[in-house]
Parts: structure tokens; C-alpha cells; sequence
């Protein structure tokens, strides 16, 4: 019987201008041919016979995209097989884990996406998840063929469940072509799943002819042996070749203009996993290109970075292993690996997603900056062509020279003060930096009591979003100039020190074990006082944008004393031992004075407090003045709540001290 597999079937889009490889079975040793027709002409024929098994190949070339619909037909033995309502034009995989799978519905902007859509010629072919309805899902041990899928079509509902972010990327790529007046028609295979490990992505031969590969599966407990296989109950989908085997041998044939991958945040923490990741995108790289590159000189691997999430204890800065692997491979190869930054995106959450902080609900937007991406290197839309990425360092006294790569118009800060950029000396204590932009591709980094410094890093923590250092019309790759050293790196975040930083997020875990997301301010009053962002006396001088207003809600004859604190959160600890001195800027009128307050844990009930005074160091009144507090001493632990505590000789006069540039020395 004449069977193609599912993926050649009605309402396909298959690459134009390349070749299509139809596969299915048929009469062992049968002889086949197979035509592409438009309105009865034929365009274009293969023929083949069946093999002694019954599968067979046969391989047609495609016509150029174009809006209009083809026909395909296969015949052999007496039978006829024919492909109704195909469309030639771009295709691309949209691959990786859940970020990647996230679905138009988790979008804020679902409905106006599905609505807007429905003018361009966009189809997806959706590969069904469970196949077999067994519990734990069984998987197959070699390449399957038959796994049920369909082709959808954008003028329908059924793009509800698809990859968010390819949709987007879609929708951009089909609106270039439009706007130039060229019928393209722009569609994506939709073959992602949750949690799914890299190695699992990947043949099973190509995993065991490497040694790396295989030193990392033993490691795990998860050698691709048969007789084990499918031995792991629900975690039978992370297993080696696993998902390639389920999701990516089923549409071999096709070919696609490159791939979207979105896949890494399962190997963060993993210390193997990190150090080989870049490893591992080469050789899923090189079976992407070989099975299905419709030009393997050309065949673009769009990457995106790994976003913030707990990946591990505070200060940990885990995800940095697996974006490095992400820039590393970039910079080697930049013809096939492309990366997408995303850190600069606000961290909004779907509500009809339980809110899971490891999938923000902004894909649409990370599915056009990748389409911008591909738009620059492959279809000829000019602009730049990859994010700026750490070229070079080099240490000149006090001070790093950073150089950069791929700048585009050149760096800049957005939003004033740098956020996320951290310098250490030898004894790995990493403080927050300053910066200065030397020209469009340098940049100075330092810290005001740091003489000799050794490294530093940008944007590589687990918790933090924001980045905004930029190059061009992309924000800069993280880098950190140790992760090649071993151990892990140690970032202490404390946005406190960052006047331009109000709120933080948190994510906590209910009785019910809900994981839910919330927002809550870094600075607080205390009783009877009041704090708010102010720019009316900004301290301009070292970028930042605001400073921290504190105040007395009530104004009453004498002295008055108010104040605010900052507090340690699981994300976000502070730790003040390592250090000498916090230094501060205050604008204030009249005489004040100060103190800081540090809380420690309870301890049997008890709180442990310890008071440092707030000294004048230099400038006057009417002025952001300099005032210091002596840090040493300062017990080792995780510190409860630092508290900011000013009095003022006249409220009548002055019932506000504004802070800024908090720096620890």
C-alpha cells in the first residue's frame, strides 16, 4: 500500500526553491514516480523504487515562493497519492524546550496576533506530544516516522497552540516580503517540548561516537543504552536522542531556510552540562545542516539567551555558563550560530500560566528581535547582523579596556546609571562597576577603591534583568572575562546600591506549591516616614538618574528623625562582612546626621543589631555631600534589614535627605 508519512500531506509549505525528499512506504522493490503540478503543468518529477523493506525516497526539486498553490502527486503499483493545496516559500524549524513551546494563548497579545496574522500566508506543521498514551510515555529507541501531526494554516484558530515566538518571527519575516511587494509565503515546523535536555535533541549515533558526549551521558546515569531505555518513568522525555527521535525524525525530507532554538535553561546548574554546551550545539548544529539545510552554505542557527531565573542559590550566576557557550560559538562561527540577547525585556508573566517566572510572557517580542536577526543575515535587509559582543580586555592600572565586536552605531548606556556590571580583584569579589564609554567599540570599567583589578562581568546573574548596555540596535552579550576559570562565579546583586532600580521581583511558592511571581519595592519607609524615586536632585555625575527621597510623612518643631531600610530576599542578599566601608551621597539642607542599622537573623527570638554612624567626608550642604560609615567588624552572615536612619536639626526647614551613589568599599 502507497503511504507517505504525515508530514506529507494537504496544506503543506514546503522550502521553495531547494528540494523535497517525500518518504513513506509502499510495495517492497515498486517502482515510483512523483510530480509537482500548478493547474495540470508539471514543474517538476523525480522518480525512485522502493527498497526492499518498503520505504522509500524520492527526492523533487522545488519551484520558487510564490502565492500560488500546487499539486503533488505520487504514483506507483496502481496507486495514486496526491498532495492538495501545497505552497512553496521559507521554512524554518522552531525548536528547544519551553520557552520556545510557549503557545500564542500565554500571550497577553493573543487576539490581536491571531487577528493580525490572518493576512499573511503563514502555515505550521504541529507534531502531536503523546503518541502512544502510555503513563510514563514510552519513546522510541530509533528515529520514528509516523508520529501524527498536522499542517495549520493562520486563517484559523489553530495557531492558538503553537510557538509563540516563532509566530511572531513568522509575522515579521512575511511582512518584510510583503512591504516589498514579493509573494512569500513564511511558515515554521513546530517541534519543541518542555524541559528537554540538549543531548536529547540530537541522533543517537552521533551521541555515542563522541567521547565527550558519552563521559557526560555516564555522568548522569543516562548511557543511550536499549535495554534501559525508557527505564526513567516520567522523566522518559529527557532521555539521549529522545526528542530527535519523537519530534525531528519524523519531518526528515524537508528542508528549511535554518532553525530557532531556544533550549538551555535544563543544563543550567549542571557544571558538565555548561562546560560542554557549546560542545553540544556543534554537533546538533552540524545534523541540522546535514538532514536539512536548503543551502548548507548558508543555514543560520538562530540562538536565544537563557533569561534570568533561580537557577541555584543567591549570587550564583549559573545561566552565564550556558550563554557563554551561546557567544562562544558565535564569535568561532558566525556564518552558522547567531544570538539573540533578550535581558533587556521586561519579565511579564501570563496569568493562565500559573505565572511561572521561568517563562515571561514576552515571546512575541523575542520572536521579532530573532526575525530582525534573520532579516539582516539572509534575506538581504541590511542593518546589523549580530549583537556586540567582548572582543578583548586588557588592565590599565585601576582601570579595564574592554573592546568590543559586531557595535553596530556604537556602545551606549541606556537609561543612565549601567546596570548589571560588576569588577573584582584577585580575591574574586565582585563590586559594582562604573563605566565609561571611551569610542563607539571601548569601554573603561572601574570601581573608585579598587586598585587592581583582575576581571569582570556583565549581565551574567541569575536574578537580575535590565541590561542595558547597547551596541546598534541590539543590547551587548553578557561576558565575564573568568568564566573559562574554574569554580563558579559569585555575584552579589544588592540593586540597593542602584538608585535607578525601585523593584525587584520574587518568586514564592504557596501551600499549595502555586509558584507565583510579585514585585516589591527595594526601598521601604520606616514608621512614619515616607520614600520615593526623586530626580529632582539627581546625582548625574556618575550616570545615575535618581536618587532615593527619604522623609518624615508629619513636620513638628525640634529635632526629627526618619529613615528607610533595604532587606535581604532569597534572590537578593546583602552581605556586608568583605567590606570596609559603605560610602553614600546626601543632599540635605541645614546640619544632619546619620547612622546605618544592620539586622541580622533572629537568633533564639532575638534580633542582632549592630549601628555604624554616618560621618561628612566631603562636600557641604545644599549639595550632595559625601558622608562614609565604617563597616569593619561586621559580623560573616546574610544581613535581615539595613536600615538608613537620618536627624535633622530643623524639620521645619528640611524633613527630606535624598541618597544616592551608595558605594562599597
Amino acid at each position: 500500500m502507497l503511504t507517505l508519512y504525515p508530514v506529507f500531506s494537504d496544506n503543506a509549505l514546503f522550502q521553495a526553491s531547494s528540494r523535497l525528499t517525500l518518504r513513506g512506504t509502499a510495495d517492497a522493490e515498486v517502482a515510483l514516480s512523483a510530480a509537482v503540478t500548478k493547474n495540470g503543468t508539471t514543474v517538476s518529477e523525480g522518480h525512485t523504487a522502493a527498497c526492499a523493506d518498503g520505504t522509500f525516497s524520492l527526492t523533487l526539486n522545488t519551484p520558487p515562493a510564490s502565492f500560488d498553490t500546487y499539486e503533488i502527486t505520487l504514483t506507483g503499483s496502481g496507486e495514486t497519492a496526491v498532495l492538495h493545496n501545497i505552497l512553496f516559500g521559507e521554512l524554518w524549524i522552531a525548536t528547544g524546550q519551553s520557552n520556545m513551546e510557549m503557545a500564542n494563548y500565554h500571550q497577553p497579545e493573543c487576539p490581536q496576533m491571531l487577528d493580525a496574522i490572518k493576512e499573511y500566508p503563514i502555515r505550521v506543521y504541529n507534531i502531536a506530544y503523546q503518541k502512544d498514551g502510555a503513563d510514563p510515555e514510552q519513546f522510541s529507541y530509533t528515529p520514528e516516522n509516523d508520529t501524527p501531526g498536522k499542517w495549520l494554516s493562520a486563517s484559523c484558530d489553530d495557531l492558538t497552540w503553537v510557538s509563540a515566538c516563532a509566530t511572531a518571527f513568522c509575522r515579521d519575516v512575511a511582512a518584510y516580503f510583503r512591504d516589498r511587494g514579493r509573494e512569500v509565503p513564511v511558515g515554521f515546523l513546530n517541534v519543541s517540548w518542555g524541559g528537554t535536555p540538549c543531548y536529547g535533541w540530537i541522533p543517537m549515533d552521533i551521541l555515542k561516537n563522541d567521547a565527550r558526549v558519552m563521559q557526560l551521558l555516564e555522568k548522569q546515569g543516562r548511557l543511550p543504552l536499549c535495554e534501559k531505555y525508557n527505564s526513567f518513568g516520567g522523566g522518559n522525555f529527557q532521555q539521549p536522542a529522545a526528542m530527535y527521535n519523537r519530534k525531528i525524525a519524523p519531518v526528515r525530507g524537508l528542508r528549511a531556510r535554518g532553525v530557532l532554538w531556544y533550549q538551555g535553561e535544563n543544563e543550567v546548574g549542571i557544571e558538565w552540562n555548561e562546560r560542554i554546551y557549546a560542545h553540544l550545539l556543534r554537533l546538533l548544529y552540524g545534523n541540522f545542516q546535514n538532514e536539512f539545510a536548503a543551502d548548507t552554505a548558508s543555514f543560520p542557527f538562530l540562538s536565544v539567551l537563557i533569561y534570568p531565573w533561580v537557577y541555584g542559590g543567591s549570587g550564583e550566576t549559573m545561566r552565564g555558563y550556558v550563554n557563554e557557550a551561546f557567544v562562544e560559538t558565535a564569535k568561532a562561527e558566525p556564518e552558522k550560530f547567531i544570538i539573540c540577547p533578550i535581558d533587556d525585556l521586561p519579565p511579564v508573566w501570563a496569568a493562565n500560566l500559573d505565572n511561572h517566572p521561568i517563562h515571561p510572557a514576552h515571546k512575541y517580542r523575542v520572536g521579532a528581535r530573532m526575525a530582525k536577526l534573520a532579516l539582516a543575515n539572509v534575506y538581504g535587509n541590511g542593518g546589523q547582523r549580530a549583537p556586540a559582543t567582548l572582543d578583548s580586555c586588557e588592565i590599565s592600572g585601576s582601570r579595564m579596556i574592554l573592546h568590543f565586536a559586531d557595535v553596530g552605531c556604537g556602545l551606549e548606556v541606556r537609561g543612565g546609571h549601567i546596570d548589571g556590571l560588576y569588577i573584582a580583584g584577585a580575591d574574586g569579589h565582585y563590586l559594582p562597576a562604573e563605566c565609561e564609554i571611551l569610542s563607539a567599540d571601548t569601554m573603561a570599567v572601574w570601581h573608585p577603591y579598587l586598585d587592581d583589578p583582575v576581571h569582570c562581568a556583565y549581565d551574567i546573574s541569575s536574578f537580575a534583568c535590565g541590561a542595558n548596555l547597547w551596541a546598534g540596535d541590539y543590547p551587548a552579550a553578557p561576558f565575564a572575562t573568568a568564566i573559562k576559570e574554574p569554580g563558579q562565579l559569585n555575584i552579589e546583586a544588592m540593586p540597593f546600591l542602584n538608585p535607578d532600580i525601585t523593584r525587584v521581583w520574587e518568586a514564592h511558592i504557596d501551600a499549595s506549591g502555586r509558584l507565583d511571581v510579585y514585585y516589591h519595592p527595594v526601598w521601604k519607609p520606616l514608621a512614619g516616614c515616607e520614600v520615593c524615586q526623586d530626580d529632582a536632585f539627581a546625582e548625574t555625575i556618575s550616570g545615575m538618574m535618581h536618587s532615593v527621597r527619604v522623609s518624615a510623612e508629619t513636620v513638628s518643631s525640634g529635632s526629627a528623625t526618619f529613615g528607610a531600610y533595604v532587606s535581604s530576599t532569597e534572590y537578593h542578599r546583602i552581605r556586608l562582612s568583605r567590606f570596609s566601608a559603605m560610602e553614600i551621597d546626601l543632599y540635605h539642607r541645614g546640619t544632619v546626621s546619620g547612622y546605618l542599622e544592620i539586622g541580622y537573623a533572629p537568633k533564639d527570638g532575638m534580633t542582632v543589631t549592630v549601628q555604624r554612624p554616618l560621618a561628612a567626608i566631603d562636600g557641604a550642604p545644599y549639595t550632595f555631600q559625601r558622608y562614609k560609615a565604617d563597616l569593619a567588624g561586621i559580623p560573616e552572615g546574610i544581613i535581615e534589614t539595613l536600615k538608613f536612619v537620618f536627624t535633622v536639626d530643623d524639620p521645619q526647614k528640611m524633613n527630606y535627605v535624598n541618597v544616592s551613589k551608595i558605594t562599597l568599599k
